[in-house]
């Protein structure tokens, strides 16, 4: 009796530990998330939230109507336009804890998944960017905590919540089609769970699904399928391209923190070895989180193949992965890995917490480097003196070619009425563009690097070189733009674009 109370005792501070822990870091991230400037892609999105709509050229439309939630409540600020990237970090980490206790791990355990979670590089430092990630994991992390606890109690009624969650995934990002897959998986591999496909709950969550999904193939029905084309037709004609797979695993290597992603690797062949075996409640839960994330997973190393793979891309599963990784580490007996487990969740926060902390003050490089903030840095006086080029040149409105600078000067510049990207336009299907926005005088300011003008003087009736404009971080320069007088803009520039 003695010692159930000691470990009944221990679950509670492991639980009210993690609980602290999450509820620093999460007001860290508010804070961190007002003081660090916006990324091109953030920015990209915040004009998007400002005409929503049931898609984009890019992505589904979630990261926009998040955007567009926060700002009507707290302002065009950074703080605003991260707010909600901030608090699904906060449950998505419940999300897990919520899945592992279902699954059986115990409320240690479950603990240690949450904090885990916050101790990945990718969501520990990444919590604070809004980008379509940010809802993509969250509500892949609430359906398969929906799952988990189909799979404890056997409640029917739950696949509506699932194919709520897996529908919203999917208006977040096309990715979360992956999830659909891997449930499938675990139905067909679980003897206990095959049941479920005589049930019409199972169907009806798949009909909630693809009703809530159902938005964003319209919208592309009606727009050629021109979002489903960019993002399904990611592989390229190239042939194999094994260099990339390495580069994949590597960054994932890093991105997860080193030391979870050994465990995850433990635990990840844990899950496959548990297919292959007479299963307890143990080996199905194993098999379970293992089969959720294998499709992803999979896709990933097929895409590498072929193309580069974004680190971020395989973040849906990353709460998964760290429950696989905690279960593997509660099973390890080596001096060494028990070490590592421990020192697992205070390296992969501090690492967080200093990038963090770095990317609100970013200092000098040493030896010549790279600054990591460059991306983050220098915007608002970059548009600071655009704008004075404007004024005295006589200029209405500013002509890019960039969709991340078009984003950046829109939001610390003199607007997104006054910015406009001149090529891609399909990109701004959403953009209700004022008559008269473009009969003025613009200035054309285009990346040093990409600044052939052939395109364009077929589009204006005169561009007048006006030199150059650096964005400035740390170590100087991180950036150059050069900058022309552009008069006689082409009637329908903005319907036809540069081409």
């Amino acid at each position: 009796m003695a010692l159930a109370l000691s470990e009944a005792a221990g679950e509670d501070r492991a639980w009210l530990a993690a609980l602290v822990v999450i509820a620093g870091l999460t007001l860290f991230r508010f804070w961190a998330s007002a003081e660090i400037g916006l990324t091109p892609d953030e920015t990209y999105y915040w004009l998007w939230s400002r005409a929503p709509a049931p898609g984009y050229f890019d992505h589904p439309p979630m990261v926009a109507w998040w955007i567009w939630a926060s700002t009507t409540l707290l302002g065009d600020t950074p703080f605003g336009v991260r707010a909600l990237s901030v608090v699904a970090a906060a449950l998505t980490s419940y999300a897990i804890f919520a899945t592992a206790r279902n699954l059986g791990f115990g409320r240690a355990a479950s603990s240690r998944a949450a904090l885990w979670l916050n101790a990945t590089i990718l969501i520990g430092a990444g919590a604070i960017l809004i980008t379509p990630d940010s809802p993509s994991v969250l509500f892949w992390a609430l359906a398969v905590w929906v799952m988990a606890d189909i799979r404890r109690s056997g409640e029917g009624w739950l696949w509506l919540l699932v194919g709520l969650f897996a529908g919203l995934g999917c208006l977040s990002k096309y990715t979360n089609l992956f999830l659909g897959v891997g449930a499938v998986l675990w139905l067909l591999a679980d003897r206990d769970a095959r049941h479920w496909f005589r049930s019409p709950w199972l169907w009806a969550g798949g009909a909630m699904a693809m009703l809530t999904f159902l938005p964003v193939v319209l919208w592309n029905a009606d727009h050629g399928w021109i979002s489903f084309a960019k993002q399904f037709g990611r592989i390229s004609d190239g042939g194999l391209q094994p260099r990339y797979v390495a580069e994949f695993l590597a960054g994932q290597f890093g991105l997860l923190n080193p030391l979870i992603a050994i465990f995850a690797g433990i635990g990840a062949w844990l899950g496959a070895r548990a297919l292959f075996v007479r299963r307890g409640e143990g080996e199905g839960a194993l098999a379970f989180l293992f089969l959720l994330c294998l499709p992803l997973v999979a896709y990933m190393l097929v895409h590498s193949l072929h193309a580069r793979v974004q680190g971020n891309w395989p973040a849906p599963v990353y709460p998964a992965l760290v429950a696989l990784a905690v279960v593997a580490a509660s099973g390890v007996s080596a001096p060494l890995l028990r070490s590592l487990a421990r020192l697992a969740a205070p390296v992969g926060i501090a690492v967080s917490v200093l990038v963090l902390l770095y990317f609100m003050a970013p200092t000098p490089t040493p030896f010549g480097q790279k600054s990591p903030a460059e991306r983050f840095v220098g915007w608002s006086g970059l548009a600071a003196e655009l704008e004075a080029m404007m004024a005295a040149e006589g200029a209405t409105w500013i002509a890019t070619a960039d969709y991340g600078l078009t984003g950046e000067l829109a939001y610390y510049g003199p607007g997104p009425a006054q910015v406009q990207q001149v090529d891609e336009r399909e990109r701004f299907l959403f953009d209700r563009v004022a008559a008269g926005t473009t009969h003025g005088p613009a200035l054309l300011v285009l990346v040093d690097q990409r600044s052939r003008l052939g395109k364009f003087r077929r589009c204006f009736a005169s561009l007048d070189p006006l030199g150059a404009v650096d964005r400035i971080g740390p170590d100087g320069p991180v950036a150059t733009y050069r900058v022309w007088l552009a008069r006689g803009a082409r009637p329908d520039i903005l319907d036809r674009g540069c081409r």
